[in-house]
């Protein structure tokens, strides 16, 4: 890798790491929620793709409670189908050309790939960088794996 293909992922990485710190309203750790609901937290360390990432994120039950469904529900959508979710499994760990993507999920059609793209595009959940590159933006990386974790906690659940 060059110098330059060095400093643009170092900077990359920066800038990921701040548009994460930067993301939506959070409570401090330790500080009570206004509403009297308690604390939903969630975040971490990752390092995935040759990126960094540090997150944390503290919410308010009663304020989650009162947001609007329908966004919510979009995104949930989006990452709820089998391929889509495999889709953000893939760019957890780098950006993907269409061709890589199509290969590694091992669909039939690029218009299949392309119909998934667009609908995870559509929720907010990934980005295309240049022509056929696509990637997950940084402030989404921890809500994606938050996602992972919840759906692995419901699975759990059922098993109990």
């Amino acid at each position: 890798m060059s110098t330059t293909d060095d400093r643009l992922s170092a900077l990359e990485t920066r800038v990921a790491e701040l548009e994460a710190r930067l993301s939506g309203p959070s409570v401090p750790p330790g500080r009570a929620v206004a509403d009297g609901t308690g604390q939903l937290r969630y975040g971490g360390d990752a390092r995935l793709g040759g990126y960094e990432w540090t997150w944390e994120v503290v919410r308010s039950p009663g304020e989650l409670l009162k947001l609007p469904a329908g966004p919510l529900a979009a995104v949930l959508q989006a990452a709820g189908h089998p391929a889509r979710f495999e889709v953000l499994r893939l760019l957890l760990t780098g950006p993907r050309t269409v061709n890589e993507l199509q290969s590694e999920l091992e669909l039939n059609s690029t218009g299949q790939l392309y119909h998934h793209l667009k609908a995870l595009s559509g929720a907010g959940l990934i980005e295309q960088t240049e022509r056929a590159v696509y990637r997950l933006p940084g402030q989404v990386v921890f809500p994606v794996l938050a996602l992972a974790a919840a759906a692995f906690d419901v699975t759990q659940a059922r098993r109990s």
